[in-house]
């Protein structure tokens, strides 16, 4: 069967913007930025070197099976700007950038609350489309950093509930796990040295796992709050196709509405409601993309009322119709 004229065209798109960053004025190796702490200096180096000579993607590497990344330094504040709401053309699929530094500092800022500095040590992850901002200000000596781009819609979910549940930025220490797995990535995205699609989707899920797990040991050492997500994430999906009132998850637990709903967001950082939501659009996402089954199919089997709303819940989550998310990704 051919691909479809369209699906070759995004992938051959997404490929070549892919390549780009890779050979753009701010590479890492295309000029002097600001000096590693000596912990750093190391994996600097390394990557600045390969980024001397990028290799083009295989023909299996599209946004459904891969990633994109690059090593760069930015040392012009009037040109190092991103809004996280304006960074995605209409049809464009949602993604995680990760982004960490090897030298300098830069700025990450959520909406409303004051811009924090991100120094040699952190990162962080920024939901794109979602309200925030990162960019180099006029006192820093410049930034260089790695960062990876990742459109993975499995992978995207899981990131982005812990990104809602702990906040966007990281610690990112040399001997860290985390930043082990981050740059492996970064290396990848520049020499493309994965035997195939499936070792790429293995560093992925190694990476994303890292993240949950520096997430679980900065934030819950009990592990009570992620006991108690995965406790009724399994509860909502086994209602399925009913939706799972707050009533009914509060009355498992001996709870009143109101005391289940203090309970589960002070150990968790989200509302039962919308986590229940989550449940049910994360179980629609892998149905849209691993089926051929109808839009209205998936909407029943999600406990929505009518396709019309399962529309409207998931573009407010994904930021596009469920037929241009299928479209996009597959």
């Amino acid at each position: 069967m051919k691909t479809p004229r369209s699906a070759l065209s995004k992938v051959a798109l997404w490929r070549k913007r892919s390549d780009e960053v890779l050979k753009s004025d701010v590479v890492a190796s295309k000029h002097p930025g600001p000096i590693a702490p000596a912990p750093w200096a190391p994996a600097l180096a390394q990557l600045t070197e390969l980024s001397r000579a990028p290799l083009p993607a295989p023909g299996w590497w599209t946004p459904a099976t891969a990633f994109f990344g690059s090593i760069e330094t930015r040392t012009d504040p009037s040109s190092y700007h991103w809004d996280g709401m304006k960074r995605l053309g209409r049809r464009d699929a949602p993604l995680a950038i990760f982004q960490f530094t090897l030298a300098g500092w830069g700025h990450f800022q959520n909406c409303g609350q004051p811009p924090r500095r991100v120094p040699p040590g952190k990162g962080f992850f920024a939901i794109i489309p979602s309200r925030h901002r990162y960019y180099l200000p006029d006192e820093s000596p410049g930034w260089t950093f790695g960062w990876v781009g990742i459109y993975h819609p499995y992978l995207l979910a899981r990131i982005s509930k812990q990104v809602a549940a702990r906040g966007p930025l990281v610690e990112t220490p040399p001997e860290g796990a985390l930043t082990a797995s981050a740059l492996r990535l970064v290396r990848g995205a520049i020499k493309k040295d994965f035997r195939d699609r499936f070792e790429v989707e293995l560093a992925l899920f190694e990476f994303a796992l890292a993240y949950e797990r520096w997430a679980h040991q900065a934030g819950d050492s009990s592990g009570e709050g992620q006991r108690l997500l995965e406790a009724v994430r399994s509860r909502i999906v086994a209602s399925l196709p009913s939706a799972s009132a707050v009533d009914a998850l509060a009355a498992e637990y001996g709870m009143s509405r109101s005391h289940f709903s203090h309970f589960f967001r002070s150990r968790t950082g989200l509302t039962p409601a919308r986590f229940a939501t989550e449940v049910r659009i994360h179980e629609a996402t892998r149905l849209l993309l691993d089926t051929h089954a109808p839009v209205k199919h998936i909407a029943d089997a999600c406990g929505f009322a009518n396709a019309n709303h399962f529309c409207k819940v998931f573009r407010r989550f994904q930021h596009l119709s469920p037929a241009a998310y299928r479209q996009a990704i597959r």
